[in-house]
């Protein structure tokens, strides 16, 4: 299961994902109160995406510019 550092990175393996088989593709969001992280996967049931944010203003500031643009 490769785990992505960045969310740039992460999007355009989850688009690339998505675009191949719609129907096939889902995403799982996991929150953890405790510490604060983020978990984010995207499956296909083949291949799958993980990215794992600790700081979720972090988080907010990197989906908001990614919409933005």
């Amino acid at each position: 299961m490769p785990q992505y550092q960045t969310w740039e990175e992460f999007s355009r393996a989850a688009e690339k994902l998505y675009l191949a088989d719609p129907m096939k593709a889902r995403v799982v969001l996991k929150y953890r109160h405790s510490d604060g992280s983020l978990c984010i996967k995207v499956t296909d049931d083949l291949v799958q995406w993980h990215l794992k944010y600790y700081k979720i203003l972090n988080l907010r500031n990197v989906i908001v510019g990614d919409l933005e643009t």
